[in-house]
């Protein structure tokens, strides 16, 4: 039965393009392939004939010299594309073939001619095996068969070097891409580590000046403050709160620096003890606004013990922060464990954050409500530089009574450093 071939040039020659093996040095299982052929069909000369647009082009020969010719001097070119063995027993009687070139003498005495296309699984016909003799004669069944067996052998070899070829490709382009990769990260950290060093340099160089100006204020306020008139008295002020702003952003700064700077070192660590690290810290906020800050659920937690306090205490001085003006702040912290890491949840009664500004407010400088000027737009972002050293996440949502919900996820085998505990404290 003919092979199904498809009749559209244009995809055949495309096909045949894919493969590469125009122009290119045959292999030597091929040129086997087509000695094994001429064996077969007992005749001195045998080739396998590549046919693109214009040009028949004789990838291996045996028994002559092989060449490139015109597509249309070519006898393969005829029918090749029909998917039959063409068989000829004297082409010279031959009412298509004796015309050719390769038959009347102009290129060739060709007499014998038989020919089996060579069909790519996708029915595309790349060109023909051809066995030859200048003497006329005839196969047999079974050598026409073996011949047959040979193109599909051929189409094979083709397949696996165009597999290998793609399969290297695919090797190349993605080692290119993993050196391209390598490469950003590695601009990517020397940029973070440059910024970081030039955000904690000028920080520091700010301090002294801020101090320094801080302190003249506070002078001129206890010499001069009973001379000055209501006008230059609010100047005076001012110029104090403008620079306690001032030098509570160049402590934010300095903490967002060193929380993408220092080592993050995990250690067990319980949600209480972090906790009671923060409120500690910010023990004259929470009091000056009467807040309560809680803990429910204290769970061991798998996290450097500096970066989970500055973490806790930037989210609950948030909290305290942008409270309610019509009820006192209250915040509670909860913890629970989860598959391979452990939930943490702040949870303030404060005014909450819209919900078209929540997909922002991690990002540097952010702020809500600029209009009431409290907070400089770096604890978020801080917190979340905290939880991505651990390789954790974090989410804002709408608390149940209209305050705000902080999810954290930090990953960590809590049930292996419990374990550890556990045998310390029985060598103890």
């Amino acid at each position: 039965m003919p092979t199904l071939m498809l009749d559209l040039e244009e995809a055949r020659l495309a096909a045949l393009h894919e493969y590469a093996l125009l122009d290119s040095p045959a292999d030597a299982e091929v040129t086997a392939v087509v000695r094994i052929a001429a064996t077969i069909a007992d005749v001195p000369t045998a080739t396998l004939n590549l046919i693109d647009e214009s040009r028949q082009c004789q990838l291996t020969t045996v028994g002559f010299e092989g060449s490139t010719t015109r597509r249309s001097d070519s006898m393969c070119a005829i029918a090749f594309r029909g998917g039959r063995i063409a068989h000829v027993p004297d082409a010279s009687r031959h009412p298509i073939y004796a015309g050719n070139p390769w038959v009347d003498g102009r290129i060739g005495a060709v007499r014998f001619y038989a020919s089996v296309p060579l069909v790519t699984p996708s029915g595309y016909a790349l060109g023909t095996l051809c066995v030859f003799d200048t003497e006329a004669k005839s196969l047999t069944e079974a050598q026409l068969a073996r011949l047959e067996d040979l193109a599909e052998i051929l189409v094979g070899l083709f397949e696996r070097r165009r597999q290998t070829r793609i399969a290297e490709q695919a090797t190349a382009a993605a080692e290119r891409d993993r050196r391209r990769l390598e490469l950003a990260h590695a601009e990517l950290r020397r940029s973070n580590e440059e910024l970081e060093g030039f955000a904690a340099a000028v920080s520091n160089d700010l301090v002294r000046p801020l101090a320094s100006t801080s302190g003249y204020l506070e002078l001129i306020d206890q010499l001069y403050g009973d001379r000055l008139d209501e006008r230059a008295a609010g100047w005076l002020a001012g110029a104090s709160e403008s620079m306690e702003r001032m030098r509570q952003l160049v402590e934010a700064l300095l903490t967002y620096a060193k929380a993408g700077n220092a080592p993050c070192v995990r250690s067990a660590v319980t949600l209480a003890e972090a906790t009671a690290a923060a409120t500690a810290d910010l023990r004259t906020l929470i009091e000056s606004h009467g807040a309560e800050v809680r803990v429910r659920g204290n769970v061991e937690l798998n996290a450097d013990p500096t970066l989970l306090r500055q973490l806790l205490q930037n989210l609950i001085d948030n909290a305290v922060t942008y409270h309610h003006p019509e009820r006192a702040p209250r915040v509670e912290i909860a913890g629970r464990h989860t598959d391979g890491g452990h939930l943490i949840t702040v949870t303030d009664n404060g005014v909450g954050i819209p919900a078209t500004e929540r997909g922002r407010v991690f990002d540097m400088f952010t702020q809500v409500d600029p209009a009431r000027r409290r907070g400089h737009g770096v604890g978020l972002s801080t917190c979340l530089r905290i939880v991505e050293r651990h390789h954790g996440t974090i989410a804002v949502d709408e608390a149940p009574d209209g305050g705000t919900v902080i999810s954290v996820w930090l990953p960590g085998a809590v049930a292996a450093l419990s374990q550890r505990r556990d045998r310390a404290a029985s060598i103890r």
